[in-house]
């Protein structure tokens, strides 16, 4: 269902209190929609039904779901994956899944600090923090003190040049109206 290499990711996951991404090239694994993930993962049935597994962690009773915080970058509103409908749809589901414990910011084209790439932070209960960096061939997990130090000065770094809530919204309704409609 995962690769080897993911299922060191996957254990922290979920079990992390908070976690925050920043994506600049997909919508984050976790809030992507079944027909949005089939497209990604290539009709891979396993694969896609493992992600949308690992989702429940936003739904669950007990332990409380974990704060997520997205950073998303522009591009990827515009980016076209299995086409209209499912980028209409998927912009929607980005917008419906909001609220209290989720929030999704979007970084506005041009140079920024996030160019270098995606990454997830996972704070875990007791207050570490671990770290999954994508590269072009495989995510890697670390808890290497300089590593996530560095990272969560990244993140920070990349959120406050995103747009607010109300206006990453905002952006993200009109991108689905205007250029997926």
């Amino acid at each position: 269902m995962f690769p080897s290499w993911f299922g060191k990711w996957r254990d922290k996951e979920q079990v992390a209190t908070t976690l925050r991404t920043y994506e600049p090239l997909l919508i984050p694994g976790l809030l992507q929609t079944e027909a949005y993930a089939r497209v990604v993962l290539r009709d891979d049935d396993a694969a896609v039904e493992g992600r949308l597994h690992r989702q429940l962690i936003l739904t669950r009773e007990e332990p409380q779901p974990p704060i997520l915080r997205c950073v998303i970058d522009e591009a990827v509103l515009c980016r076209p994956i299995g086409g209209s409908e499912v980028m209409r749809e998927q912009l929607a589901h980005l917008i419906a899944t909001v609220g209290p414990r989720l929030s999704v910011q979007i970084l506005p084209h041009g140079m920024h600090s996030g160019l270098l790439g995606g990454f997830v932070i996972a704070t875990l209960e007791g207050g570490s923090d671990v770290l999954y960096a994508e590269t072009a061939v495989r995510g890697i997990t670390t808890s290497d003190v300089e590593d996530v130090a560095a990272a969560i000065e990244r993140f920070e770094a990349i959120r406050t040049e995103a747009l607010p809530l109300t206006m990453s919204l905002e952006l993200i309704r009109k991108t689905a109206e205007e250029k997926w409609t």
